[in-house]
């Protein structure tokens, strides 16, 4: 084998990225000695190599040999910087000593000091190196670069999850600086990761005040009052976006949380803004589309998942969702062509639904045997095309035959929530609501928590005059876990008409209506209008909700009931 000779040249080009200028004229240093050069290249090389496969504590030591041996400022950050991100904390304040010997005037030699000081427990002699880096930086850079300090700082404390002990550290660090924004803002960010939401929210507001049109510093506000006043929070964010209209991250922000509470309508204004903010972006739009799909805006929704698909048109799951509002728009050859285009991992879901399609224009039979041809490949397939085939049989009313298919399913697939809600609804179809309710509280014993499940339990307790009561304390717990969701609301306000309290019944399903625009809480909204006495406005929500849901059975029977 060829012994490799170092030569200066390969030296000098080894060490190119390693040079630092003068400061001052001097004469030129007398030349190593040949075998002082070799050790050197051979430590920055092993420093090299070992980094990059990941050895970053073996590469810290080789840099930090190669800056002992040469006193370059370069090499000695580096070495100090990989010792700390590996967490040798001894080694690292070692080499970070030795890059202050380098560079007696570096903040950032100061800084490594005082992470190195934090990783070994020493949160005094940190506060005092943090700063230190802190005044040198204001004297050279002003507040420009203090405030790169300041987030560096914040990002080194919850590396080394001091808890309390780092809120203490930066509250000392940041009230040298009571008139800088960004002390404030790191103060509150680090304060609201440790749960000290009082001290999070007083700083947050500094920061605000001293600098009031501040986007990040309104976006942590939103989200420390978020954690225990989410109407505050969200009362918030509307006034900053009023004030502040270009604030796009803290709009976004804003319409995910009113997503999170399925304000629908709410949620759509500010997805609508973001998306006219930024025309292009295929993620807006998507967002978007979904946002107005959920809050029936049929047309709207397809608008901007049309415009999304022509920016990514291999996008499946938006050519689902355009196959399924043409569905609900009654364009079933649209439908069709789009389920026809869906691809993985959607393919089989879309055939489903281009197998339903007949069923919509009412030739259910020919869906039966559309589904019949389908082959699933999957448990999750399987379960998919049962609960189609349930769904067909059943508007058939063959409930008997709907259920065999779903006690198939539930023989041979792993326990499912889904499968047995709907093994429960197919139960109280037959009139064995005894059989639907043992269903619903399998399932809530597995799911004590779920709000969907506490709802359909007492939901089904209460439309089925089967301990309205417990009905009602279902409900209203599932109302406490998922206060934003209408089918709750509506549940709630149906539990109150059932008892004979329209008037409390009104605010719930006005609400419950207002979010979802669905044609059974129409129903409901309706009957509890009709019973307080406003007959004109029940007659105004059964005929708009009608025109929009003319099979709802719900909806029929309030009509007929009432000769409309």
């Amino acid at each position: 084998m060829r012994r490799l000779r170092f030569t200066p040249l390969m030296l000098a080009a080894a060490l190119a990225g390693c040079a630092v200028a003068p400061t001052r004229v001097a004469a030129p240093p007398k030349p190593a000695p040949p075998s002082l050069r070799a050790q050197l290249l051979y430590h920055v090389l092993v420093g090299d190599i070992t980094g990059q496969q990941g050895h970053l504590g073996a590469a810290a030591a080789a840099f930090g040999k190669a800056a002992e041996e040469s006193g370059n400022e370069n090499l000695a950050r580096r070495s100090a910087l990989l010792a700390l991100y590996a967490r040798h904390y001894h080694e690292g304040d070692h080499l970070a000593h030795l890059w202050r010997r380098a560079n007696p005037h570096s903040a950032g030699a100061l800084e490594a000091l005082g992470d190195a000081e934090l990783g070994e427990g020493y949160l005094v002699p940190a506060a005092q190196h943090f700063e230190r880096a802190l005044a040198r930086i204001t004297r050279a850079e002003g507040g420009g670069g203090r405030a790169f300090a300041f987030e560096q700082i914040s990002t080194l404390l919850m590396r080394h999850k001091a808890g309390s002990k780092a809120l203490v550290l930066m509250q000392s660090i940041s009230d040298k600086y009571p008139q800088d924004p960004v002390g404030r803002y790191v103060l509150a960010d680090i304060a609201r990761r440790r749960g000290h939401f009082g001290v999070a929210r007083k700083a947050v507001d500094q920061a605000l005040t001293l600098k009031p049109h501040w986007e990040d510093a309104a976006i942590l506000k939103a989200r420390i009052l978020w954690v225990h006043k989410p109407r505050l929070s969200l009362a918030f964010s509307k006034t900053f976006l009023g004030a502040n209209p270009d604030a796009t991250r803290l709009r976004l922000d804003y319409a995910r949380r009113l997503v999170s509470l399925q304000y629908w309508r709410k949620a759509l204004v500010q997805f609508e803004a973001i998306a006219n903010a930024t025309p292009d972006d295929p993620r807006v739009l998507y967002a978007t589309g979904l946002v107005a799909l959920k809050s029936n805006r049929l047309r709207l929704a397809q608008s901007y998942l049309g415009r999304m698909v022509t920016l990514a048109p291999d996008d499946a799951h938006a050519r689902l969702y355009l196959g399924e509002i043409a569905e609900r728009r009654h364009e079933y050859r649209v439908a069709s062509h789009w389920y026809r285009s869906v691809g993985a991992p959607y393919r089989f879901a879309a055939q489903v639904r281009l197998a339903l399609v007949p069923f919509y224009q009412h030739r259910a039979q020919e869906s039966l045997a559309r589904l019949a041809r389908l082959v699933p490949a999957s448990e999750n397939e399987q379960l998919t095309l049962a609960l189609a085939r349930n769904r067909v049989l059943t508007h058939l009313r063959r409930y008997a035959a709907g259920i065999g298919v779903l006690n198939a399913a539930m023989a041979h697939l792993r326990p499912s929530g889904v499968l047995f809600y709907a093994h429960a609804l197919a139960e109280e179809r037959l009139h064995n609501v005894a059989g639907a309710v043992t269903d619903l509280h399998t399932l809530l014993a597995r799911h004590p928590d779920d709000p969907m499940v506490l709802n359909a339990l007492g939901y089904t307790l209460v439309a089925n005059n089967q301990h309205k009561r417990l009905g009602m304390k279902l409900v209203r717990k599932a109302l406490t876990l998922d206060p934003g969701n209408p089918y709750i609301l509506d549940s709630v306000g149906w539990a109150y008409y059932e008892l004979g309290d329209p008037s409390a019944a009104l605010p719930y399903l006005h609400r419950a209506y207002t979010m979802s625009h669905d044609g059974t809480v129409a129903a409901h909204l309706g009957r509890a209008l009709w019973a307080v006495g406003d007959h004109g406005a029940a007659r105004a929500v059964w005929h708009q909700a009608y025109h929009i849901y003319p099979r709802n059975r719900h909806l029929r029977r309030a009509l007929a009931r009432h000769h409309l």
